[in-house]
């Protein structure tokens, strides 16, 4: 039978608890280390109410904490963050390979399923067993994540695989923990990252049409970069719509960039969409502001625009790295053109002019290598 744990059964969650650890030590697998998991989280499990067993015969044979994800893991840790999720999963020696854990995941999962839409765990590769368990039963890999205690993958079982996971799963195969482990330093966000390069996302992204924008939501930096590649097969209207809606849910540099390689259509429409270049840069958003100056760099490399960029630099009022970095990238593409940009540098702020001097420095450097 399936129950929520009580103190009274503590000592004897605690005594299969150290059997459990035992056993891992004499199997060398390189789990539950460093006194996890101890007494007192067992206490504070049950005490919770998120203690759950499986009873036979009137002896405990499997237990797990059952939670909400975000009272364990960060809250990036999976792509739902609603998830919920179990931890501490341990079965009776003499009741290995009997089921036992596989009877205790399954009520776990029933007893959650009108409340939740996933079942998320984290689980160590060198854990073949448990692998091997959690797949049977329909959990799906969903990339990596590192933790404080090491690195682990991510698996979900989903009671509706719906579009946006549907295209999570595809992409957690092209995961790379390498790549995820670089980016997550890189981006400074606090999305979930796959770790998918680019040209992984450039490509799956030929199998995707526009209704990706009706359908997806934006729970991972990759389902975003997506979107951000699929910007130019929009119309222009619809453009700036869905600009707009990424923007909303952006807080890197990694989505504005992208989104400003991304948009030809700009290019070929400079008049039409200089209102809406304007409506972001005074905005006074970061990620806005910074989306507004990088399309400027990308798209707009005609001169006879010039005149129009320094009045749109002039309309930026606020003053941070990314939008600094952006202004400064902006005038060093426009300085080797016009040299009224070594004039008008002079008037910003000190950290855009270390920071336009010193790109234009790098550029010459790279010029001078051709």
């Amino acid at each position: 039978m399936y129950y929520k744990a009580s103190l009274t059964d503590y000592n004897e969650i605690v005594q299969m608890k150290n059997e459990v650890k035992d056993r891992i030590t004499k199997e060398k697998l390189m789990i539950w280390l460093n006194d996890y998991p101890n007494d007192e989280l067992i206490y504070d499990d049950i005490k919770k109410g998120n203690g759950r067993i499986l009873v036979e015969e009137g002896n405990i044979i499997s237990y797990a904490s059952l939670h909400l994800a975000s009272e364990e893991y960060l809250v990036n840790t999976f792509s739902d963050v609603k998830t919920y999720s179990f931890s501490r999963l341990m079965t009776k020696t003499t009741h290995l390979g009997q089921g036992a854990a596989s009877k205790l995941i399954k009520y776990m999962l029933e007893e959650v399923k009108t409340k939740a839409t996933s079942m998320s765990l984290i689980v160590d590769d060198c854990n073949k067993k448990a692998l091997a368990l959690y797949t049977k039963i329909g959990f799906k890999f969903e990339g990596y994540i590192k933790l404080e205690y090491g690195t682990f993958s991510c698996y979900t079982y989903y009671y509706n695989l719906d579009y946006t996971n549907n295209i999570n799963y595809d992409l957690a195969k092209l995961a790379s923990l390498k790549y995820q482990l670089f980016v997550s330093k890189l981006y400074k966000t606090k999305d979930r990252i796959l770790g998918v390069y680019m040209k992984d996302l450039r490509i799956y992204a030929k199998k995707l049409d526009v209704s990706y924008f009706n359908n997806i939501k934006y729970n991972t930096i990759e389902t975003k970069l997506l979107g951000s590649i699929l910007l130019n097969k929009l119309s222009k209207e619809e453009l700036k719509k869905e600009i707009l809606k990424l923007l909303e849910v952006t807080d890197t540099w990694a989505i504005t960039d992208s989104i400003s390689q991304n948009v030809k259509q700009v290019a070929k429409n400079r008049e039409y969409f200089l209102p809406f270049i304007e409506e972001l840069i005074t905005s006074n958003k970061e990620f806005y502001v910074r989306t507004g100056l990088i399309i400027l760099l990308t798209q707009y490399k005609n001169e006879t625009f010039y005149g129009k960029i320094y009045k749109l630099i002039d309309k930026v009022k606020i003053n941070t790295y990314y939008v600094n970095m952006a202004i400064a990238w902006l005038l060093n593409s426009m300085s080797f053109i016009d040299d009224n940009v070594f004039t008008y540098v002079e008037k910003l702020n000190e950290d855009i002019k270390k920071m336009f001097y010193q790109k234009h420095r790098d550029s010459l450097r790279e010029r001078n290598k051709l």
